[in-house]
């Protein structure tokens, strides 16, 4: 989420005024970065070739060594995006339910715009990581972060993550980019029909595996331990980490795994043949005839000839959302084998320390971007609205008739809020909730060692009304906040535990404290609110049925 996340640093100039770091040579080539204090920033180093012309929806390709020495002070180009849906959209929600006036949310916007010209420019040619590390050290532990977004927004670019935090813990950060929308995860018979592998799709999955294998293959000159790399993203991110736990051709690359917010077990399909969802090969047929594409000996060839910018952005938002907006990681048979509900079901997901959770309030600032109070009110009209909505949000399969789990009735009562409030509520529960309880408790009952958090802390104000909503959390554990919205002494104690826990695991493969290893019969959960405590959920009941559902109905 570009826009609202790249404001939070503002007036944080890189670059030319900062001394340079020393060489460090890489197996492309030397870099030069710049120094902050006792941190080095490495900015913009490319990991693979420009995936333009005919390499567009290519397995990345190694990178084009380069001659001399590349300055390594700016950031490289965000991967393409849409700019006309989103990210404003999110921001003006997040900043009304933040409680601002109106001149502090005039003041945001003014600095949200002005902080773009910051960061590169969007193009195609965006294969580019960014490595902050401690100045001095060797073999230190590596976290490896993958941005959200929605698996359509976004950048390893973004002004949030150019914190010093992780390399004052020792802990080197590398952020990256990785291609997005229909340009990372666009599947057609042609391109599958042009695989030695045949299958498409997932060239952003293969861009995160291939900045991965660089981090393999160059951490060391940075200071930094290839043994001990730990990925962690929220969001589409975290989808992202839960989807690479379920692909052999990711093993042995990272060595411990954290998931904010996301999981792939809902939002994921079929290569072809979808019994239950149209499948991305289908999409992409259709998004192929919505440009006009027909299906000969010269498709992929016009389909490389649209513009990047036209081809990631619709307008229309049914079309968006039929054929771009439903774009992300599909089960190919191949990088990922199988759906990853049965990924964890069957025990295939790497043996690696995992620690996943989300937040207590995840709707707020996303159900009414996907369904306004308007619409809800036109479209969920019966008597028993709760069993209408339950239905409706079976979208990821052709299955209408689930039972709704009685729990679900029970806590929809117990909140005392009217529809559509409750609506926001459990919509966030049974979207990321219920999936992250699903695959934890799985992974126990493989003796895979997980662990579970639930983020709980709220806006300290009278005047907020999202609670712990989604995304939340960057702020706390990158050490960046919103101008203008509340904060006190504790939000920055608890800032500091979120760094030091995160880090901690990445160093020692296990929590720092009393956090216990999660299962059916002690399912406990890390709480970080207005305290920090290990517990079992006061609503564990609800999180255990949704997590039953899925492994009844999907």
């Amino acid at each position: 989420m570009k826009t609202v996340f790249s404001l939070l640093i503002i007036g944080l100039f890189i670059g030319c005024s900062s001394p340079s770091t020393d060489i460090v040579r890489t197996v492309d080539g030397n870099l030069k970065g710049y120094q902050k204090g006792n941190v080095n920033y490495y900015l913009g180093i490319p990991f693979a070739e420009a995936p333009v012309g005919d390499l567009r929806w290519m397995e990345p390709k190694p990178t084009i060594k380069w001659e001399g020495v590349r300055e390594a002070t700016e950031f490289g180009a965000a991967c393409m995006q849409p700019t006309n849906i989103g990210n404003s959209l999110f921001l003006e929600l997040m900043l009304d339910g933040f409680g601002l006036a109106w001149h502090e949310k005039l003041i945001i916007n003014v600095l949200a715009f002005l902080s773009l010209g910051q960061s590169a420019e969007y193009s195609e040619d965006c294969l580019f990581l960014n490595v902050i590390a401690p100045k001095e050290g060797k073999n230190l532990p590596v976290m490896f972060w993958i941005h959200g977004g929605a698996s359509r927004f976004g950048s390893g670019g973004e002004s949030i993550y150019l914190t010093s935090k992780f390399a004052e813990k020792d802990v080197i950060l590398v952020t990256t980019n990785y291609r997005l929308g229909s340009l990372g995860w666009f599947a057609h018979p042609k391109l599958s029909a042009e695989s030695e592998n045949n299958v498409s799709g997932n060239y952003g999955s293969l861009d995160m595996i291939a900045a991965l294998k660089w981090v393999k293959n160059n951490i060391q000159a940075f200071g930094g331990d290839p043994s001990n790399v730990t990925i962690f993203g929220e969001s589409a991110g975290g989808q992202a980490v839960g989807t690479l736990l379920a692909s052999p051709y990711s093993k042995g690359l990272f060595h411990k795994a954290i998931s904010q917010s996301g999981s792939g077990i809902y939002t994921t399909r079929n290569l072809r043949n979808d019994s239950e969802l149209i499948s991305a090969e289908e999409i992409g047929i259709a998004l192929a005839e919505h440009f006009g594409i027909e299906n000969n000996d010269s498709t992929l060839e016009n389909l490389r000839n649209i513009p990047a910018s036209e081809f990631v952005q619709l307008s229309d938002p049914i079309k968006d959302q039929e054929l771009i907006g439903s774009m992300a990681q599909v089960v190919d048979g191949f990088l990922f084998p199988e759906k990853f509900h049965n990924a964890y079901r069957n025990g295939t997901t790497h043996d690696i320390p995992y620690i996943t959770g989300f937040n207590a309030n995840e709707g707020t600032s996303l159900f009414p971007l996907f369904t306004p109070k308007e619409i809800f009110d036109q479209t969920i009209s019966s008597g028993d609205w709760l069993n209408e909505f339950w239905q409706s949000q079976n979208v990821f399969t052709d299955k209408t008739d689930s039972n709704m789990p009685d729990e679900l009735r029970v806590y929809v009562k117990s909140l005392g809020l009217n529809p559509y409030e409750s609506a926001t509520q459990i919509w966030g529960d049974i979207f990321f909730g219920g999936p992250a309880y699903y695959a934890a408790q799985k992974r126990s009952e493989d003796d895979l060692t997980t662990y579970m958090y639930l983020f709980d802390r709220a806006v300290p104000s009278e005047k907020q009304t999202l609670g712990a909503t989604h995304a939340l959390e960057l702020a706390y554990l990158f050490g960046s906040f919103f101008p203008f919205v509340a904060k006190d002494a504790w939000d920055e104690e608890l800032s500091e535990i979120m760094v030091s826990d995160w880090t901690y695991f990445a160093k020692n493969g296990i929590p720092q404290g009393n956090w216990p290893k999660f299962s059916s019969t002690n399912p406990v959960f890390k709480i970080y609110g207005d305290k920090v405590f290990e517990s079992k959920l006061d609503n564990d009941e609800l999180f255990r049925a949704l997590a039953n559902d899925i492994d009844l109905n999907l």
